[in-house]
Formats: structure tokens, C-alpha cells, sequence
């Protein structure tokens, strides 16, 4: 654009210096100076504009008369041509303004052509064929080709004003759905969940451990950020129990390393249960001692953040208490702490020890509340209500009226490593819960678990936490895009005891139910691209006593044969 200005005025100095030339050459032989105090200023910018918006006319030279090629009027010749060098001079002063206001416009046409078309650009959508958005898509309902929609102005050439419009979203896919402002300070992305279960059991009933298809998670999230420093996340569950709200919190986000969450979201204990999302877990379901005891999501406060070049994230909490809670029935709140180190975060990328995590929790708080869960199952989360029986047979099971009463106290230690194609993860966790009956005393029960999770891609991809997979290869039986997708043999053992106690002080029947449980998983996970996963699993279970798994029929063990098929972007 630059050019295009340069040229006006290199092709109006030449006019000028060829009209000069032309018809004034007595004059310059004679050295008369031309007289420079007889003409007009030059008009302003804008003086005379056309009604329509449109560049003005160039003023039309009037036809000179005969007469004034007569040499009796040399000075008068002199002077006509002098107005007339004054007046192009003015109109090309002109027609350099306009220009200056046709390569703004033309600057904001390209940058909402380039706005509109981010979303087409997006390597992950053209990557996924049928998941991602085509260019066409990006433009919306009444724009034009390049995405601008022609009712928003963006130059108004009259007046020489910037109409600026609110902030346009621009669409995109991945992660998620997206919308965002071309500044980056408002986002909103939509995600989506579906697992999809077909579980056989063996022995099965039909009371519990019934085999079948099942619908263990269909969820929606809504998150996103209004401006760079708040975000938030509003999300919705339908699985085993009531449809219902999963999390709705706003984080305050000024600055890495301390940062203010509130609302309901995952508390902050245990490493398996706080730091991998169960879309992303090795296993179908969590260990037996996370599933069961676990506090799940609560209503509460927490400062966290990470600290010296994230080599450590920690998280200090209140919470209200009950496991999976929408309401507290007493005052007394929980104290959350929790604490995860990579001390050799910063060593080169491939080295052995890189991506090794070790760190802890703790809760300490008083409760006095009704008991969620009251049944301790194998194969889905126990804070799920009656309707996951049948899906996850109970190992132990609560009598009617027992509440949480008293103090509960729980810790946990993790180590987690990643390194190439392997993930390994270990955990020990207990706790110390008061159990009571109505007008008896709370009878204290201590439990304790661990379990060892391993996994390993034998296609190649590589990772440094639990994540979203892209195989090295998108499945396609094509000719010549020939891809397996990737491929991740896995295995787990885990335990879980509460104290037997909860027998001899009548919380519970040891002729239904065992205080001990123990399971191991082995199968392989497939992920055909970046949104498709399915668990191939079998589990084994085994309990302390013989389990009720059918009316008048119990049992000592249980196999369950595992295909979940998970949708999830």
C-alpha cells in the first residue's frame, strides 16, 4: 500500500515538471521567478467530499482561449498556470487521503478474513475427518465468503471513523467445541462424554452382578474463561444414579502460582482421584479404595497453584464434608491439603527420572451425616445410589439409620512415573471413620488400601501424565493410510479393608457381606484416534467372606468380563 502511495505522488511530481516544461519556457529563460502569494491555500482534508461517499471529480481545466497564447500576456499566462499547479496539488493531496483510508479498510478486511478462517486452520480438526469443522463452516449464518459479515461496518470512509463492533467469537473445534474473542480474554468450549458398558459376570444374579449393557457416565461440560484471569466450568452427569449437576465453579486465575477456586468440583485428595479424569484413567473404574472412600466432588474454597517452575502443585482446601455432596448437615467443615512434587521436572526432555511424581494428602474434619455411600462395590463408584447393584455388586452394605458420626481422618501417599511408552502408578491411602446407630455411641473403623496401575503403548505413543491420546496412526483400513490406532496393554492390582469392627458393633450382617476385598485387572485399552477409547478388561474379585450376589446364592469371588466403548472430545 505503501507503493500505491508512492506512485501518486511520483506521477504528479512529473505532471507538474512536464507542464512546466511545456508552457513555460519564456519564463524560464528569462528567470522570472513564479509569484507564490497569488493563489488559494490548499483546502483541508475532507473539504469537499462527494454526497455518496465517492473520490471527488478532478477539477476539469478550462479550454485556454487563443488569447492567451498571444505573447502580448506573459504574466498573466504565468499566473493561470500557477493557480493551475496549486489546484492538483490540492486535489492530489486529496487523493493521498483517500488512499490512506483505502488501506485501512483493506487492513481490517484481512484480519477478520483471517479471524473467520482460524477455525478451517485448525490441524487437529483436519486431521479427524467427521469430528472436525470444514472452512466452509467457520463463516456464520449471514456473512460473506470471507467470514465478515457485510452489516457490520468496519470503515466509514466519509467521516474517516472506525466503527468498532462488539467482540466476535470465532469458532473452532479441539479441544472440544470452541468459541473465543480474536483477543483471547473470552472463551467458551463445550466437551462431551459417553461410556458405554457391556459387563458379564460370573457368578451373576439378578439382584446383583446382573450381566448386560449399562450407561455408567453421559456428560456435558461448559467451560471456559470471561476475561484471562477468571475462569470456569459448568458441567452435567446421567449415570448409574440421578441426573444432577456435576461441577459448577469459578477460578481466579492472576497468577500460576496461587490461584482461588470455589464452587463444587473433585476435592483435592488422592493423586488418582484429584489429577487424572476418569476419561483418562488406565483401568475402567478407580481402585477399590478411591471408588469406596473417596470424597468425590463437594461444595467448598481452595487456594492452589504451582510453584518453582511447576515442579510442585499444591492445593489447601475447605470443603463441607459429605462425600459427593449438594448439602451439609452440620457446621463443621473439612481441611483439605494436598502436594505433588517432580523434582527433576527440569532435567532434558527423555531423560530417565523427568517425569517421576511423589506427594501426599491429608483431611481432617467432624461429621455428622448421613451415610454416602452405604454400600462398598467393586466395578463403579460407591457414591452412586441403589441402581448401581446390579451393574457393581456390593461387597459390604451398611444396615438402615447408621450415620458418619464423629471425626474422620484420612491421608494418602502416591508415587507416579512416566517415561516413553510407560505409565506406572502407586498409592497407598487410610483413614480413621466413626460410624454410629441412633442413641449409641460412634464406633471407630479404620481403613486402609493400596494399589499398583501399570501401562504400556505398544504402538509407540509416549506421555508424560495421564492425557488425551493421539495414536501415532488414526485406525483407517484405506489403501496407502493404512493405521492401527494406538494400543496400551494394562494391569492393576488393589485392595481394600475396613476394620471388623463394623461386624462385632452391628453396622453390618457378616453373614451378607465381608470387610475385605482384593481385585486385579488385566486387559488393553484401544484408541482408534483421539476420541474413541474402549477398555478390553477382566476383573477378578475377592472378598474376605462369602458375598451375597443372588437370593439365597453367595460367593467368594467374582469375574467380570469388561468392554466399555468411551466417546469423549
Amino acid at each position: 500500500m505503501t507503493a500505491v502511495r508512492s506512485a501518486v505522488f511520483l506521477g504528479s511530481a512529473l505532471f507538474t515538471l512536464l507542464t512546466l516544461l511545456i508552457f513555460s519556457p519564456t519564463a524560464n529563460a528569462q528567470g522570472n521567478p513564479p509569484k507564490g502569494d497569488e493563489s488559494p491555500p490548499p483546502r483541508d482534508r475532507f473539504t469537499t467530499p462527494a454526497s455518496n461517499g465517492s473520490l471527488p471529480a478532478p477539477a476539469t481545466p478550462s479550454p485556454v482561449a487563443p488569447a492567451a497564447l498571444l505573447p502580448a500576456s506573459a504574466s498573466t499566462r504565468e499566473e493561470d498556470l500557477e493557480n493551475r499547479l496549486r489546484a492538483m496539488e490540492a486535489l492530489n493531496r486529496r487523493l493521498a487521503d483517500r488512499v490512506d483510508l483505502l488501506i485501512n479498510e483493506v487492513k481490517d478486511l484481512r484480519q477478520q478474513s483471517a479471524g473467520s478462517t482460524k477455525a478451517s486452520e485448525n490441524p487437529t480438526a483436519a486431521s479427524n475427518p467427521g469430528f472436525g469443522t470444514s472452512a466452509s463452516s467457520s463463516a456464520t449464518p449471514g456473512s460473506n465468503a470471507s467470514g465478515r459479515d457485510p452489516s457490520i461496518p468496519s470503515y466509514n470512509v466519509v467521516s474517516g471513523t472506525r466503527a468498532r463492533p462488539k467482540a466476535i467469537l470465532v469458532p473452532s473445534f479441539g479441544p472440544g467445541f470452541q468459541l473465543e474473542s480474536e483477543n483471547q480474554e473470552y472463551q467458551l468450549q463445550f466437551h462431551q462424554e459417553t461410556q458405554v458398558d457391556y459387563r458379564e459376570f460370573d457368578p451373576n444374579g439378578e439382584e446383583f452382578a446382573r450381566s448386560g449393557f449399562y450407561v455408567p457416565r453421559l456428560r456435558a461440560f461448559f467451560n471456559g474463561r470471561v476475561t484471562k484471569q477468571v475462569d470456569y466450568m459448568f458441567s452435567v452427569n446421567k449415570g448409574f444414579g440421578e441426573f444432577n449437576v456435576l461441577d459448577a465453579w469459578v477460578n481466579f486465575h492472576n497468577d500460576e502460582r496461587l490461584q482461588l477456586k470455589i464452587g463444587r468440583y473433585m476435592t483435592p485428595f488422592n493423586y488418582e482421584q484429584f489429577a487424572i479424569q476418569n476419561m483418562w484413567l488406565t483401568t475402567p473404574e478407580r481402585s477399590l479404595f478411591t471408588q469406596n472412600l473417596g470424597l468425590n466432588r463437594q461444595i467448598g474454597a481452595t487456594l492452589w497453584g504451582y510453584l518453582f517452575d511447576n515442579r510442585l502443585d499444591y492445593a489447601l482446601a475447605i470443603f463441607d464434608g459429605p462425600r459427593n455432596s449438594f448439602q451439609d448437615y452440620n457446621e463443621s467443615k473439612d481441611i483439605f491439603t494436598y502436594l505433588n512434587i517432580r523434582p527433576f521436572q527440569k532435567n532434558p526432555e527423555g531423560s530417565l527420572l523427568r517425569n517421576l511424581n511423589i506427594g501426599g494428602s491429608a483431611i481432617y474434619g467432624d461429621q455428622d451425616n448421613p451415610l454416602r455411600p452405604n454400600r462398598f462395590r467393586v466395578a463403579a463408584n460407591a457414591s452412586n445410589d441403589a441402581a448401581a447393584d446390579q451393574p457393581a455388586p456390593p461387597f459390604l452394605s451398611f444396615v438402615d439409620n447408621v450415620r458418619e458420626r464423629g471425626q474422620r481422618t484420612f491421608w494418602s501417599g502416591h508415587v507416579s512415573y512416566f517415561y516413553k511408552s510407560l505409565s506406572l502408578l502407586a498409592d497407598y491411602n487410610g483413614a480413621i471413620l466413626h460410624y454410629g446407630l441412633p442413641n449409641k455411641p460412634a464406633i471407630s473403623l479404620p481403613a486402609s488400601g493400596y494399589s499398583v496401575t501399570a501401562g504400556y503403548f505398544v504402538t509407540g505413543e509416549q506421555m508424560e501424565k495421564r492425557t488425551t491420546i493421539d495414536p501415532l496412526r488414526t485406525f483407517s483400513l484405506k489403501k496407502g493410510s493404512f493405521g492401527l490406532g494406538a494400543i496400551e496393554l494394562v494391569g492393576r492390582y488393589n485392595t481394600f479393608e475396613i476394620d471388623n469392627t463394623i461386624f462385632s458393633s452391628g453396622l453390618s450382617d457378616p453373614d451378607l457381606w465381608s470387610n475385605r476385598a482384593w481385585s486385579t485387572n488385566i486387559g488393553f485399552n484401544w484408541y482408534p484416534n483421539r476420541y474413541l477409547k474402549f477398555y478390553f478388561d477382566w476383573q477378578h474379585s475377592e472378598f474376605g467372606n462369602p458375598v451375597k450376589y443372588a437370593e439365597g446364592r453367595k460367593a467368594l469371588s467374582n469375574d467380570l468380563y469388561w468392554i466399555r466403548t468411551q466417546f469423549y472430545f
